[in-house]
């Protein structure tokens, strides 16, 4: 092709030939490639070929891509967009097309809202702009670091989607270590961008789909089988050295856009991965710490126990050992001499399953449990899978009666249908307990785990890190409500010191489960009716029913064998030290019975207290107590035949004329009838922390309502209206619809509202917003909080967040620094309430930039306005 370049002053002003001109499928120059020997530099025919390119941009009216080689070298220039840069190989011409129908049709960054339905989060979105700002400015390599749990995924697939929706990138790829997590981020991309063709590149084969997800293992089978331009963009999840010491072909062989993701904490990152990113100043492209997602309430913090046991300790040399130990060690055939080991060369040079007895005995004493006295969720990390299935057969010698429940289950690589098993321990109640070797260590996202057990020795940091990770989610238990505060590690192997790590300690989190209370209930009417000369047997035979069914082989229970048998036989005279002695010695031991479900177990405790409140005299607490159950009765489905065959029975206990008269026939009747039948339930109540601490008032809200301007404080008005609510649940259609989940018709809400605003109380939606200090919820939200268990009424703090998250997502356009200081501001509006424009540019906001330089003048005003508006509705 011949090329008239215009210079003239320069001896070359005549046509000119280029090397070579790569021709489109349309017969359009894409690309020139200038070729020099090579013993020479590649870079010198740059000017030349920047001259080439701009005869063809002059001629055909297209810019094309430029290639500089000596014929070892090779260096691809992108004018429009890029400096030249080194690449392993040239283009196809699919990849040079695809490149030419991004310049052509590709829209500013900037210009693109983030999608916040798939990342919503202040932080998230800052990360977002981080690396669209960086690819606008011409950076090529991005590393975010997140902590586990503040969703990277997510984060990724919204760059993904605003970088494709851009039509910045047109072919990604998702790299992973694990199979595991090669699945599990498929599934969330698939979940959030389902219009995408998605594949999984696995045995050898490649696909053509839009975003491709692979492991490095199968990439590295078939990575010299594609183009150097085949993808646009390559996500390496958790990067770090070793996988790029490892891996490195595959990175050197695409030139792509490349994202590292880690959860790894910046001190623990090897430099060289800074530098693997062009992160030369040791920062990373974006960063969120784990201590700022615990102050953010974002995720928990972690206690931890260390518990070596003695042999860890001291090490097992057979001529220290007494002798019954040196006996038992000549018993099972092993010679004394053979004994010689350090602590560490426990399940490496040497097996005790002793110690792993002790650590799964510790583990059953210490761990965080549930009402019910058992384990949270729980993952032990072993050593081996046979050290797994030594840990898994401790947990059948040890505790049998709750392995047959299913309890403890090994997790790993070496177990068939492991991931139906790993699925089981996500979402159903049992195994509580997950023993794994590596396949739980990473991108498991199990938000209901408190308990982690370090029972190997960690030397990596990134892995130690992921480990920890597994247990940083929040999480609410729906049954019972309880919030996770933070989780518990039990560090077998001092692997925080090994990291010179000094974390919180754990503390005591005294705790009953409800069997243990049922028991202690019972002891205390026992001893309650036998001082009022009261017939004592019927609880005896309550409490020694319950003994009988107590676990005998479990290891906690063996030992209390002879005493067991002799209540069993003979129940002792009543005192205050027997009961003393039942209450701690034998009461925690029904941790472990097979009793009945937590409904009914929590209806017979409320039947207990209610006998002991009536032996007592206890007016006030027989009130409560009856409050509870007749709530819990009135709950029972209607169209269950065991509930229909004892509707007389209902109807009368939930008559006056039951409580007139109470005694303990009464009581054994309750107890027996409704009991077994609590499983029925439609909706569990919530739960209620009960204490008695003096306290003072500090602030009192005053309601005016009703036609006369009646007043009352604002916490009596809730009371009495959510108490007016749930009686009228049974006689108001709507109401009663509005319970089961069903969404009412503007009509039906009406109605319910007149019947609402009469005497005594006049209820409206406006003196429920100032009651309930909810400004912007209507009529149907307080009835769902008041009726529903599952609705919520959010908080001050969750209003700011909420409304925070929504003004970013409606001004999509917000840069990473703006995105910083808005996060500054919402901090501020949380602890002060409304801001000044002055205060935006005084400490501690002036800290995070100068606004006039973050932010036009319209938009600083808007901001104010935003934020003092929400302060006054968030009130």
């Amino acid at each position: 092709m011949i090329l008239h370049v215009e210079q003239p002053d320069s001896a070359y002003r005549h046509g000119q030939f280029a090397d070579y001109v790569l021709l489109g499928s349309d017969g359009q120059p894409l690309a020139v490639v200038e070729a020099k020997r090579t013993f020479r530099d590649e870079l010198v025919g740059k000017r030349q070929a920047a001259d080439y390119a701009s005869a063809i941009k002059a001629r055909f009216g297209i810019n094309p891509f430029v290639f500089l080689t000596n014929g070892k070298e090779i260096q691809f220039w992108d004018l429009d967009r890029y400096p030249p840069r080194k690449i392993g190989g040239f283009y196809t011409r699919d990849d040079l097309e695809r490149l030419r129908h991004q310049q052509r049709h590709a829209q500013p960054l900037q210009d693109v809202a983030i999608n916040p339905g798939i990342a919503g989060r202040d932080y998230q979105n800052e990360a977002i702009r981080r690396v669209t700002e960086g690819i606008d400015a011409a950076k090529r390599r991005f590393l975010l670091v997140m902590a586990t749990g503040t969703g990277k995924t997510r984060t990724t697939i919204a760059l993904v989607d605003t970088l494709l929706r851009a039509r910045r990138v047109q072919r990604v790829l998702f790299l992973a270590d694990r199979r595991e997590l090669v699945r599990q981020a498929m599934s969330e991309f698939k979940s959030y961008l389902p219009n995408e063709s998605l594949a999984r590149i696995e045995n050898g084969e490649t696909s053509g789909a839009r975003i491709q997800f692979s492991t490095y293992p199968s990439m590295m089978r078939v990575y010299d089988r594609l183009s150097v331009g085949y993808y646009d963009l390559i996500i390496a999840d958790e990067s770090h050295r070793s996988i790029y010491q490892r891996y490195k072909a595959i990175f050197d062989h695409f030139d792509a856009i490349q994202l590292g993701l880690t959860a790894t904490p910046t001190d623990y990152i090897d430099h060289n991965t800074f530098e693997l990113f062009d992160c030369g100043d040791g920062a990373p492209t974006y960063y969120y710490s784990y201590e700022q997602a615990i102050e953010d309430g974002n995720l928990v913090n972690y206690r931890v126990l260390d518990a070596q046991t003695h042999f860890q300790l001291k090490g097992i040399q057979g001529d220290a050992l007494p002798e019954p130990l040196q006996q038992m060690a000549r018993d099972q055939g092993v010679e004394l001499d053979e004994l010689n080991f350090e602590g560490s060369d426990i399940e490496k040079g040497v097996v005790n399953q002793g110690t792993n007895d002790a650590m799964v005995r510790e583990f059953m004493d210490k761990s965080r449990k549930d009402i019910r006295g058992l384990p949270h969720k729980a993952i032990i990390f072993a050593v081996s899978h046979a050290h797994a299935k030594r840990f898994y057969e401790s947990f059948n010698r040890l505790y049998p009666e709750l392995q047959r429940q299913g309890m403890a289950e090994i997790i790993d690589s070496h177990m068939e249908r492991a991931d139906a098993t790993l699925d089981d321990f996500k979402y159903r109640s049992m195994p509580r307990v997950a023993i794994s070797v590596d396949m739980l260590d990473t991108g498991i996202d199990v938000p209901p785990i408190r308990n982690l057990v370090f029972a190997k020795p960690v030397f990596s940091k990134v892995k130690f890190w992921q480990m920890i990770g597994r247990g940083t989610r929040p999480y609410t238990d729906r049954t019972t409500g309880e919030v996770k505060q933070d989780f518990l590690i039990i560090d077998h192997w001092k692997n925080f010191a090994w990291f010179k790590l000094k974390p919180d300690g754990e503390v005591d989190h005294p705790s009953e489960p409800l069997p243990v209370r049922l028991f202690r209930l019972r002891l205390e009417k026992w001893h309650l009716l036998h001082a009022q000369r009261e017939n004592t047997q019927p609880v005896v035979d309550e409490l020694q029913a319950m003994l009988a069914a107590l676990p005998r082989q479990s290891i906690d229970v063996r030992p209390h064998w002879d005493e067991l048998d002799a209540l069993l036989q003979q129940w002792p005279a009543p005192s205050q030290a027997v009961q003393e002695h039942l209450s701690k010695t034998i009461a925690p031991l029904l941790r472990l019975a097979p009793l009945c479900g937590l409904d009914e177990l929590q209806f017979r405790i409320w039947c207990e207290r209610l006998g002991v409140a009536w032996l007592k005299s206890d007016r006030g607490e027989q009130a409560k107590v009856k409050a509870r159950i007749l709530e819990a009765i009135a709950s029972l489905a209607d169209n269950i035949p065991a509930v229909q065959r004892v509707q007389e029975q209902r109807a009368w206990v939930r008559s006056a004329g039951f409580w007139q008269h109470l005694d303990l026939a009464r009581l054994a009747t309750l107890q027996g009838t409704f009991a077994p039948l609590m499983r029925y339930r439609i909706a569990l109540p919530g739960t209620t922390v009960e204490i008695d601490l003096p306290d003072t008032i500090t602030e009192r809200s005053w309601i005016i309502y009703g036609p006369t301007g009646e007043g009352a404080f604002a916490a009596s008005y809730r009371e009495q209206v959510e108490a007016l609510v749930r009686r009228l649940a049974d006689q108001l259609p709507e109401l009663a619809r509005l319970k089961k989940g069903e969404i009412l018709s503007e009509g039906e809400l009406e109605r319910v509202s007149q019947t609402l605003n009469q005497a005594d109380l006049f209820v409206t939606e406006d003196t429920l917003r100032k009651a309930f200090e909810a400004p912007a919820a209507s009529l149907a939200d307080f009835l769902r909080h008041i009726l529903c268990q599952d609705a919520h009424l959010p908080n001050r703090e969750e209003r700011v967040n909420a409304a925070f998250d929504a003004f970013i997502a409606q001004h999509g356009y917000l840069r990473a620094n703006q995105l910083n200081f808005l996060r500054a501001v919402k901090a501020a509006v949380m602890r002060h309430g409304r801001i000044t424009r002055a205060a935006l540019s005084e400490p501690p906001l002036s800290r995070v930039g100068r606004v006039e330089a973050i932010f036009p003048a319209q938009d600083i005003q808007e901001l104010v306005d935003f934020a003092n508006r929400l302060d006054t509705e968030a009130a």
